[in-house]
């Protein structure tokens, strides 16, 4: 995804817009009003059709965060916490922290997006029929707005329809896992079990674009059906990675792999003795500020450079830092899966270990990619020994 920008809160979810959304938007637009309105509704301007798509996009925009906060909603019932709801370039996603608790969870909340867009399907049918009541329009002449929520009528069917489809990372696909999970109690081989019906969508859908390119020379559909194709093929993949890797770390905590050896530096010093004392001893990107080893902030060596060096003399580390966050702080008695999901979804690849805010080291993406990549290995190998044994 690109950079995600913050809309509103509603039903206690942040609701996010990706940078491809706009993208996403802007291609809807244009191809509903030169290519779907004109054959519906003859003999109008482009202003008209454009309005209309304009309308349109609204609704599909009320449609895809209807679908995502019904995922949401039930995912808090059963104690899976969302942390925000995401449009982006394929529509939008409900983003769990960590993985879901139960089976029985994880199966109603993916029936619940498809179920949430199949209602708001009928309910656009039944404005748009409601609204032919009322206008009193003649037979066979439908008002541009009844055809238009005629349409989102049947764009939430297709949604719901799609989703259903029983192949992973889809509402479909997580039903199917759940229910695999359900039956054999094994969260890690019911992901990779679906992954596999997403991978064969994938390569379906991607055959289909080459299809529709080489047959009909159809780049629109060619296009959106390729990368819709690697998109599910790179989600899918993605899933099995994840939680394989918390299925190794659930073991672990932060306290096994963090670094005790970081070195915080105080709020009262000057840029130039931090550079000087500090970044060329230390070789770190980002210091701790403590007080009394309390952590109170954190400073960049970006933002130092960033800044006239004639200046660094007289500026002190206080006025420079940068609050500590909690999103950037975790517990020594958390879970190393914990810490990878959190460095994972703010994009950082370190997190400050303290406890009681006292601060006791730090843990970096490196060191947890480094031993998930030689636990692999070792399970490979043994995996491979076996086999070489049952012959």
């Amino acid at each position: 995804m690109l950079k995600r920008v913050t809309l509103f809160r509603f039903f206690g979810f942040d609701i996010k817009a990706d940078g491809s959304w706009l993208f996403l938007s802007v291609l809807i637009c244009w191809t509903l009003a030169t290519t779907i309105f004109p054959p519906m509704h003859p003999g109008k301007s482009m202003d008209v059709y454009y309005l209309m798509s304009l309308a349109t996009l609204v609704g599909i925009f009320v449609s895809i965060i209807a679908h995502e906060v019904a995922h949401a909603i039930i995912a808090e019932y059963y104690h899976m916490p969302i942390s925000s709801i995401t449009l982006f370039i394929f529509g939008g996603v409900a983003e769990m922290k960590g993985d879901p608790s139960h089976p029985r969870g994880e199966f109603l909340m993916a029936m619940a997006g498809p179920a949430m867009s199949a209602l708001m399907g009928l309910l656009f049918y039944a404005a748009s029929d409601m609204y032919i009541y009322y206008v009193q329009a003649a037979p066979g002449q439908a008002p541009a707005l009844s055809l238009l929520l005629h349409y989102l009528g049947d764009l939430n069917l297709l949604i719901a329809a799609f989703n259903m489809i029983p192949a992973f990372p889809l509402d479909g696909g997580r039903a199917l896992r759940a229910i695999i999970w359900h039956y054999k109690n094994n969260l890690v081989l019911a992901t990779r079990v679906v992954s596999l019906t997403g991978f064969a969508l994938a390569y379906g859908l991607i055959g289909y674009a080459c299809y529709m390119l080489a047959i009909y020379n159809d780049m629109l559909t060619g296009i959106w059906s390729g990368l819709l194709g690697l998109f599910v093929h790179g989600t899918a993949a993605y899933s099995v990675r994840h939680i394989e890797n918390r299925s190794i770390l659930s073991a672990q905590t932060v306290r096994d792999f963090m670094d005790t050896d970081t070195q915080d530096v105080s709020p009262d010093i000057n840029l130039a003795t931090l550079i000087d004392n500090y970044a060329y001893k230390y070789y770190q990107k980002r210091f701790p500020v403590t007080e009394g080893k309390t952590i109170v902030g954190v400073i960049s060596l970006k933002n130092v450079m960033a800044l006239d060096r004639n200046k660094w003399q007289w500026l002190h580390v206080s006025s420079v830092m940068e609050p500590i966050g909690e999103h950037a702080v975790i517990d020594p008695d958390a879970s190393a899966a914990e810490a990878l999901d959190a460095m994972q979804r703010h994009g950082v690849d370190a997190l400050f270990v303290a406890q009681n805010r006292q601060l006791q080291g730090v843990i970096s993406l490196k060191d947890i990619a480094h031993y998930l990549s030689i636990s692999m290995k070792v399970d490979q190998n043994m995996s491979v020994s076996s086999g070489k044994k049952a012959y």
